[in-house]
């Protein structure tokens, strides 16, 4: 501990932070910055750098140097581009992450704020609470945790730590509530790190393990016609060369060049859209949740600030016997706490201010435990000491309490008017009694209803997870429009269909939530689930999408795959609807990369079993590679029109369908390259042909495919109409011109756009047939 800080009662003062700014500077780790150079390098190490390194050697071993050269220049120059849209999308999601600052609760200039844990100096006191990550070494000055630090030291169980001993940074409170001082911000901290919010990697996702399926099929189906066409090779005598070539350019085709940098920028895109979101951001922490709630079809819904308004105050006070409002409401508001932020302590805290009830002068004080259902104080009254207990009915009023069915009437019928209700229970000498009730009311949001509608056209149903009683939650639901069954955690115990009928889960606790979605993913549901508390963080994490909603604890955002800045479901609504268009984004990048491998892989191998010769030579394969680059990582920022239901892969059917709309552009090509050959023209020339109409088919083709709608109707974004341009362009100058191929003869400029309009026309036809339809949407 640095020996200029005080252990005193008192915060930091203005005056302090100037001096203690410059000496010991801001409360975080200096940022690792990755290597760009050894970024650029990885790029030569993958499957298409080889091939492509592959055939720089072959060309050159085979006389043809400047065929070599050029190849390796597109090389380096693929790996520029990629290397730029990965530090573009890094770039973004670092900014992202300084969104996404953890909050402590601090005591500077006399009073209580929150502020930024960056802003944290040694010597400030601080206020730690269960479920707050500790964000800075320090000195307990008052109360009880219990830390969990297996982030830290691997230790499962959590420690238990009193006033005098010393906390450190990225530890988690799993119970209890101190004061403390910091002593140490920083790398000066004992284990030198903070905990991240935004989590970059993670496991290959759903979606990433059928993409790749898709792609790993393609290469397998690749290397089988290669095995084929090497063994009809050597039947027919054909030369060595012709054979290496062709395969090269088969298996070259096949490799997803722009996969990876698509994936990353697609999911980015829809990470900052959710951040630019008017009315409130959805920040993205784990950036896979951005395509899995695309497949989202139930979503485990936290009622306070998600669907109520969150602004939870004292509706109803009930004394009970010779008790008085006053008495109720002095006995409540001693067994709150006013430096935490819980919202019950401070409703009650706010009541009894505003009719000026002071607490009583408390001794001890033990918050509320999830075990016992309740919050526990002992005061001293009149020179006495009384222990006050302050939780839910069910749980105080034990058969030896005082005026308990007093208390149980009350209860049900303000229960019935869709109250929270919360007992407040004495006891001195062995005799307990129930002082009264309080009544807390939390209005539903406005817009919840029409959410909840909106969110089941969208094929999600919303299932309202509530710790308050079956009749506080009926009456709830029924102001919501659930129409559902309202259920406990003990009659789902009984009957585990009423997870997937039922629309209210009332009386539960956190395990619960777990329980709920456990058994929605067992029956093949995709689910999401809002929470806000530290035993929220196992289902936030069990589910495909854990949202935490504005109040979260920061334990739960830890544990979230999205954090919503605003109250209600107008986020998460926008979370499916863009996780949607990225899922369709990333879906026609696999429709358009398995139309075009079979397609090339149909012509070449055609052409080759007629002529003995390869129609495509490498640096022809590797340009083809270079001009769609551009085309296929823009599509990551196209313009979709959401899904109006849940995402489903069904890669059979998408195979199946891709290998029939290939069709269009094989036949297509079939008159194109008999004209050209009826015409005369030289193999190199007749290899011109074949490249440029690819390009021209390529860039029809993903037009008619990149919406489900007619291709004219929806327009492309302006980076992937930029990009088709270029593409075009860039393949009719080389063509054109002959620049290191054959030109291309005047006469097949019109022919080729021509064909290109008729492989437009006729794929745009084709996908509305309802059979084929099916198989490449389903």
């Amino acid at each position: 501990m640095n020996e200029s800080v005080h252990l005193d009662q008192e915060g930091l003062e203005e005056g302090d932070l100037i001096r203690l700014r410059s000496q010991f500077g801001y409360n975080e780790l200096p940022q690792k910055r990755e290597n760009l150079f050894l970024l650029y390098i990885q790029n030569f190490w993958n499957p298409l750098a080889w091939i492509m390194e592959a055939m720089v050697v072959i060309t050159a071993l085979s006389g043809d140097g400047l065929e070599g050269l050029i190849i390796a220049a597109l090389l380096v120059v693929n790996s520029f581009i990629t290397l730029y849209q990965r530090h573009s999308a890094d770039t973004a999601l670092a900014a992202l992450s300084r969104t996404m600052q953890i909050s402590v609760r601090v005591f500077r200039n006399g009073i209580w704020t929150m502020l930024p844990a960056r802003e944290l100096l040694p010597g400030d006191r601080i206020r730690l609470r269960m479920g707050d990550v500790i964000v800075a070494d320090a000195f307990l000055l008052e109360g009880n945790l219990s830390v969990d630090l297996s982030i830290l030291t691997g230790e499962s169980l959590p420690q238990d730590v009193t006033a005098k001993q010393e906390v450190y940074s990225g530890g988690i409170v799993r119970r209890g509530e101190a004061t403390a001082r910091v002593t140490a911000i920083g790398k000066s901290t004992k284990f030198g790190k903070t905990t991240e919010l935004l989590e970059v990697a993670h496991p290959p996702t759903h979606m990433e393990k059928i993409v790749s399926k898709v792609i790993r099929s393609l290469f397998i189906a690749n290397v089988l016609v290669a095995v084929v066409v090497v063994a009809f090779g050597m039947l027919a005598h054909v030369q060595p060369l012709q054979i290496i070539n062709f395969v090269i350019v088969l298996l070259l085709t096949s490799v997803p060049v722009a996969f990876p940098t698509m994936f990353i920028v697609a999911q980015s895109y829809g990470a900052l859209q959710l951040s630019k979101r008017e009315g409130g951001s959805v920040l993205v922490r784990r950036l896979a949740a951005v395509q899995e709630a695309a497949s989202m079809d139930v979503l485990c819904s936290d009622k306070t600030g998600t669907l109520t308004q969150n602004k939870l105050a004292v509706s109803e006070v009930l004394a009970l016997g010779a008790h008085t409002q006053e008495e109720l409401l002095s006995f409540a508001t001693s067994v709150g706490d006013d430096s935490n932020e819980d919202v019950i302590d401070r409703a009650i805290a706010r009541y009894s201010s505003e009719r000026n009830i002071h607490a009583y002068s408390r001794r001890i004080f033990m918050p509320f435990n999830f075990a016992t259902k309740r919050t526990e104080a002992v005061i001293t009254c009149d020179g006495v000491d009384v222990r006050i207990e302050m939780g839910l009915p069910s749980a105080l009023l034990t058969d030896r309490t005082l005026l308990r069915d007093d208390a149980l009437a009350a209860v049900s019928a303000m229960s019935m008017r869709g109250l929270r209700v919360l007992a407040v229970v004495t006891e001195h000498k062995n005799l307990r009694e129930c002082v009264g009730l309080i009544g807390l009311a939390d209005p539903i949001r406005t817009d919840a209803p029409r959410l909840i509608k909106e969110l089941e056209a969208l094929g999600v149903r919303t299932l309202m997870i509530t710790g308050d009683g079956l009749l506080t939650a009926k009456a709830i639901a029924s102001d919501l429009g659930l129409a559902g069954k309202v259920f406990t955690p003990k009659e789902l115990k009984e009957d585990p269909s009423l997870a997937f009928t039922g629309s209210v889960c009332a009386e539960a606790y956190p395990e619960d939530k777990l329980a709920i979605i456990s058994a929605l993913q067992k029956a093949g549901h995709s689910v999401g689930m809002t929470g806000d508390g530290v035993n929220d963080a196992p289902a936030l994490r069990q589910a495909e999408v854990g949202i935490a909603v504005e109040s979260a604890a920061e334990v739960a955002k830890q544990s979230a795959s999205l954090i919503l800045t605003s109250q209600g479901l107008e986020g998460v609504q926008e979370a499916v609807r863009i996780s949607r268009s990225v899922y369709l984004r990333i879906h026609t990048w696999v429709l358009n990369k398995v139309v075009k491998s079979i397609e090339v892989l149909l012509i070449t191998t055609l052409v080759f079993f007629i002529t003995r010769s390869y129609i495509l030579s490498p640096l022809l394969g590797v340009l083809i590679l270079f001009a769609n680059d551009f085309v296929t990582i823009s599509i990551a920022t196209d313009t979709t029109k959401p899904l109006s239901a849940p995402a489903r892969w069904n890669v059979r059917s998408l195979v199946i369908g891709a290998a029939l709309i290939s069709l269009v552009p094989f036949l297509l090509m079939l008159p194109v390259y008999s004209l050209a050959h009826s015409l005369g023209y030289t193999v190199d020339t007749l290899r011109t042909i074949v490249f440029t109409a690819l390009i021209y088919f390529s860039a029809t083709t993903l037009l008619a495919l990149r919406t489900q709608e007619h291709g004219w109707k929806v327009a492309p974004s302006k980076a992937l109409a930029l990009s088709l341009c270029f593409s075009l362009a860039f393949s009719s100058i080389i063509s054109g011109f002959g620049i290191l191929i054959a030109p291309l003869p005047a006469l097949f400029f019109p022919v080729l756009a021509s064909y290109a309009v008729l492989d437009f026309l006729g794929i745009d036809f084709l996908k509305h047939v309802s059979g084929l339809r099916a198989l490449i949407y389903k």
